[in-house]
C-alpha cells in the first residue's frame, strides 16, 4: 500500500496518496484531504436571526443549514428580480438576471437540490414539512429551468436504481465515447427531447403510478407556465425566465453528468467504484457540499454530503482495492473538457495514487481510454457478467 494505516499529516490534515501512478518515475507530490478542513461556500449571505431560528427548530439535519440558507438566499434575490423582470420586461434586463443569477447559484442550487432530494431537508411527517421538502423540486426547480416536479423520478430513481446502465438510465453514459464531443451532442439532444417522453414512460412501464402522475403532471405545469410567461407576461420574460434557462440547466445537467460517469470500467461497469471517480481539493467541493467525492455518493446515497471527507479517509482501502480513479486538484468540469480536447496526460497528472496498482503516466492513460470506450448492455442481457457479481459486493 501506499498509504500506511497511520497516515501522515499536515496540519492536522491527512495525507492520502501522492499524485502519479505510483510506479517508478511517476511518484509526484504528496495529497493531503484538504477538503476536510475547508471553509463552506454555498451559501452567500446569512439570513436574519429570526430566520436561523426557524430553520434551526425545523430542519431535518442541522448540518443542512448551508442548503436551507441557500434557498433563502435564492428567494430574496431571484424572485423579486424574476417579479421585476417581468413588470419591466427587457432583454438587456433578462439577459442581465440570466447571467447574474447562473453564475451565483446554478452549481449551488443544483447541488442543494441533489442532496435535499435525497435527504429530507425539514422534518416530515406533517402537512407543511412535507411541502417545505417539495419547494425544492416543485418551486425553486423551474427558475432554473429543470422542470417541475421531475427531478426525483430522473435522478433518485432512475439514475441511482439502474445506476448508468445503458437503456434503462435517460443519462446513461456508457453506449457513448466519453471523450468524443459529437457523442456528448447526442446524448445532450437525447436528454433535451426525450426526457418529455422517457420519464412517463419509465414510470409507466413500471406501474409507478404516483411517480407517473407527478412527473407527466409536472411536465404539464411546466409547460403551462411556460405559455402563461408568454401570454399573459411577454417575450423578454419567457425567453429569460423559461427558454434559456430550459436549454442552459440541461446542458449543465448533461455535461456535468457525462463528466461525472466518463470513466466505466468496461469489465465491471455496475461496480460503484468503477462506473465513476473523485475529484478532491478543488474549490468545487465547498460550492456544491462535496459533490467531487462523487464514488462515494454512489456506494451509499444516503451518506450525508457533510461526511464525505471523513467516509473517504474510512475507505479509502476499498477505493485501492476496487482500482477506482481519483484526482486532486481538478473538477468534474475540468475533466469533461480535458476529455473533449483529448487531454488524457493532463489528467494523468492529476491523478492520486491511494494505494491502487502502481501504473506509469503511459499506463495510466491506457487505462483512462479504455474506461472511456462506449459498450451496451441491454435488458437483462449483461455484455459483463461480472458486474453482476461485483454489485452485491458493493
Amino acid at each position: 500500500m501506499c498509504v500506511p494505516p497511520a497516515r501522515k499529516e499536515r496540519n492536522g490534515v491527512p495525507m492520502i496518496g501522492r499524485m502519479g501512478g505510483g510506479a517508478k518515475g511517476c511518484v509526484g507530490k504528496e495529497v493531503y484531504l484538504d477538503d476536510l478542513t475547508a471553509i463552506r461556500n454555498e451559501a452567500l449571505f446569512a439570513p436574519p436571526r429570526f430566520v436561523s431560528a426557524w430553520l434551526e427548530r425545523n430542519l431535518n439535519d442541522a448540518r443542512d443549514m448551508e442548503i436551507a440558507v441557500l434557498l433563502f438566499n435564492i428567494a430574496v434575490t431571484m424572485w423579486p428580480a424574476a417579479i421585476l423582470l417581468f413588470v419591466y420586461p427587457s432583454h438587456i434586463l433578462g439577459g442581465v438576471y440570466f447571467a447574474l443569477f447562473n453564475a451565483l447559484y446554478l452549481q449551488r442550487f443544483i447541488l442543494a437540490m441533489h442532496y435535499s432530494t435525497h435527504r429530507r431537508l425539514f422534518k416530515p411527517g406533517t402537512f407543511a414539512g412535507e411541502t417545505l421538502n417539495r419547494l425544492n423540486i416543485c418551486l425553486y426547480a423551474p427558475m432554473f429551468g429543470i422542470p417541475c416536479n421531475t427531478y426525483r423520478l430522473h435522478h433518485i430513481v432512475m439514475h441511482h436504481v439502474d445506476n448508468n446502465e445503458w437503456n434503462k438510465d435517460l443519462s446513461a453514459t456508457e453506449a457513448y465515447q466519453r471523450d468524443n464531443v459529437l457523442h456528448w451532442v447526442c446524448y445532450w439532444v437525447r436528454f433535451m427531447a426525450g426526457s418529455w417522453v422517457e420519464l412517463p414512460f419509465y414510470a409507466l412501464i413500471r406501474k409507478r403510478w404516483n411517480l407517473f402522475s407527478q412527473v407527466t403532471g409536472g411536465f404539464a405545469l411546466t409547460l403551462s407556465s411556460w405559455y402563461a410567461a408568454w401570454h399573459y407576461g411577454s417575450a423578454p420574460f419567457a425567453v429569460w425566465t423559461c427558454f434559456v434557462p430550459f436549454l442552459a440547466v440541461s446542458t449543465a445537467l448533461m455535461f456535468g453528468n457525462w463528466s461525472q460517469h466518463a470513466f466505466v470500467c468496461p469489465v465491471n461497469p455496475r461496480c460503484n467504484y468503477r462506473l465513476t471517480y473523485a475529484v478532491l481539493n478543488h474549490p468545487d467541493n465547498q460550492r456544491s457540499y462535496n459533490d467531487g467525492f462523487h464514488t462515494l455518493h454512489h456506494a451509499n446515497s444516503m451518506i450525508h454530503w457533510s461526511e464525505f471527507p471523513t467516509k473517504f479517509i474510512e475507505k479509502l482501502d476499498e477505493h485501492a482495492a476496487r482500482d477506482a480513479l481519483v484526482f486532486s486538484e481538478i473538477g468534474f468540469f475540468h475533466v469533461g473538457l480535458a476529455l473533449f480536447f483529448k487531454a488524457h496526460g493532463y489528467l494523468a497528472d492529476h491523478y492520486v495514487n491511494v494505494g491502487q496498482p502502481k501504473r506509469t503516466r503511459e499506463e495510466l492513460i491506457a487505462l483512462m481510454k479504455e474506461r472511456l470506450r462506449p459498450m451496451r448492455s441491454w435488458g437483462d442481457k449483461d455484455e459483463f457478467p461480472e458486474s453482476k457479481k461485483a454489485t452485491k459486493a458493493d
